[in-house]
């Protein structure tokens, strides 16, 4: 497989080139024409590239990149980074808000499928693009607790059993919280909280879940391995990272 080939159906898939971000989406850093495996991993970083010499990846997609904002000088542990990729022909491809929002593979829609929850509405609005979704929950906030903590360790702020209607933003979601709370959601789950969440949380009085910017955004790119896999009949593994 053509790596051009890959990436083009990924830029349309995943709808690259419309959704604005705050990082560089699409491929950062070109390797080998021939692509006869894909690694998949969280972050763009020394050890998921060295993962990805190890299994022999030709191609590596990452929910987080290497580039945010503009350019970075390519110095430092960047260059460490870069030199690694080129060094051994690895080409890298990154998809972060593309890949948090998109409605059959995103982080976000799998979540909710991972813990049965029905998806009914997306909200808060990140240049210009519902960044959350918003879901119907048949049991109480005990129980989706324990169905989150099936999957992952969590930890919560609870002050009711009730969890009718629950606010999804996968990573750091705190963003989202106010507006879940108009929304009329009385559960809110995402991956981290920020200091300055806390307190109101505490006045709202929404349940949060937080299960960890890492944990909650894994589902996504296993997701998009399974679709790759089905589609182009290629080797694909993912890479887990020691959080």
């Amino acid at each position: 497989m053509l790596l051009n080939e890959i990436v083009d159906y990924l830029d349309e898939f995943l709808d690259i080139k419309n959704i604005q971000d705050s990082c560089k989406n699409g491929l950062e850093v070109e390797g080998k024409e021939e692509i006869k495996k894909i690694g998949f991993s969280v972050d763009a970083c020394l050890e998921s590239f060295q993962k990805a010499v190890s299994v022999k990846c030709d191609l590596l997609i990452v929910h987080h990149g290497m580039f945010w904002g503009d350019i970075e000088y390519v110095t430092d542990i960047t260059y460490e980074r870069v030199k690694h990729l080129i060094k051994n022909d690895i080409a890298l491809y990154a998809a972060h808000l593309p890949l948090d929002i998109h409605p059959e593979v995103g982080n976000n829609v799998q979540l909710a499928k991972l813990l049965n929850l029905e998806i009914q509405n997306t909200f808060c609005k990140y240049r210009n693009i519902d960044v959350g979704i918003i879901c119907k929950n048949d049991t109480d906030f005990n129980d989706l607790l324990k169905r989150i903590q099936k999957h992952f360790p969590v930890k919560y702020m609870k002050f009711n059993n009730v969890s009718k209607k629950v606010g999804i933003i996968t990573g750091s979601g705190g963003l989202g919280i106010k507006e879940a709370v108009d929304k009329g959601c009385d559960t809110f789950i995402t991956g981290e909280m920020r200091y300055i969440d806390y307190h109101p949380i505490k006045e709202y009085e929404i349940n949060v879940i937080y299960g960890g910017h890492y944990a909650t955004e894994i589902w996504g790119l296993k997701a998009l391995m399974d679709h790759i896999q089905k589609k182009f009949d290629i080797d694909c593994e993912f890479l887990d990272l020691e959080e």
